[in-house]
């Protein structure tokens, strides 16, 4: 029994392109949030916000990039 259906290779590439931005992603919020708290001694992003925006903007660079594709591919 299959769960999920399997991924074309066009859309692990894409998969691994918002793997990394969301990495960086996180990386900038992190970098921007210990800056201020380093100069101003209080946090300024909460770190909920930092896992949501994370997350919620790899799954929709995902969406993005698999849209494209399918659209302008055919």
């Amino acid at each position: 029994m299959k769960l999920f259906k399997a991924m074309s290779s066009k859309e692990k590439a894409n998969w691994d392109k918002s793997a990394v931005f969301g990495f960086y992603v996180y990386m900038l919020l992190l970098f921007i949030d210990q800056s201020y708290y380093l100069i101003i001694e209080r946090s300024l992003i909460s770190t909920y916000l930092i896992f949501w925006a994370g997350l919620i903007l790899t799954f929709g660079h995902h969406f993005i990039l698999n849209l494209k594709t399918n659209l302008f591919d055919k």
